[in-house]
């Protein structure tokens, strides 16, 4: 059983990495296989849950579009949306940080971003862009969670299960609690309707990955009782 939950915890590590890859910067060059509709209809997750549905539903819906047109329309018409939403100019119309949605101030580099900078100092990490994006960037919450997944594989499973739950409470405070609010901003505000259904197979994602989490150390303490008691 531990042979295949270090399978499960690779897989998080590359799905997380590449999922705050695709919004750290925008897609475009290799990575732009994400345009086809084949891609997404071979995603290595099946839908577990609504989210995840409609998500996937979404990028099929509009990678089938963009296929349709050339590689160099396709590559700027998803830029043009990325720029939109994320970076403005002016406000984003969706804001890829936590404290726009979180926090009172409702400004970049807000609270929760010295949260976040905390979070990565304990684990002995930094952001190389840390004078130009805040912290509390969706992007690096999820490649936080990419880094800490890979830890997991090299270390006993008392440790994966304090780990693990450190993972969990992250998920809950700096991930779940924002972004419904952002995949509505995404889906109301994008042009061709690619980072709305990324921003929702992400939701789904994380709403799937806290079960698998939960799963996890309900089986791994019991055993775990088990043989103390034995």
């Amino acid at each position: 059983m531990a042979n295949s939950w270090n399978e499960i915890w690779n897989l998080r590590t590359s799905l997380y990495g590449f999922l705050a890859n695709s919004l750290l910067e925008p897609i475009q060059g290799e990575h732009a296989v994400a345009f086809s509709e084949g891609f997404w209809k071979d995603f290595p997750l099946e839908a577990a849950n609504r989210q995840m549905k409609a998500g996937l539903e979404q990028l099929i819906k509009c990678s089938s579009y963009l296929e349709g047109l050339s590689n160099e329309a396709a590559v700027e018409n998803v830029m043009v949306e990325y720029t939109s939403l994320f970076i403005g100019p002016g406000v984003p119309k969706a804001p890829p940080c936590e404290s726009l949605y979180r926090t009172q101030e409702r400004i970049f580099f807000g609270s929760t971003s010295f949260e976040m900078k905390a979070a990565l100092y304990v684990h002995g990490l930094e952001s190389r862009r840390k004078y130009e994006q805040p912290e509390d960037h969706i992007g690096l919450e999820l490649m936080f969670l990419s880094i800490l997944s890979n830890k997991l594989p090299g270390i006993e499973i008392s440790q994966q299960i304090s780990t693990i739950k450190e993972q969990a409470a992250f998920i809950d405070h700096h991930l779940l609690s924002w972004i419904p609010e952002l995949c509505q901003d995404a889906k109301l505000n994008g042009s061709v309707g690619f980072y709305g259904g990324f921003i929702e197979l992400i939701w789904g994602i994380l709403l799937w990955d806290r079960e698998l989490i939960e799963e996890f150390v309900a089986n791994n303490e019991q055993e775990a009782a088990v043989q103390i008691v034995e």
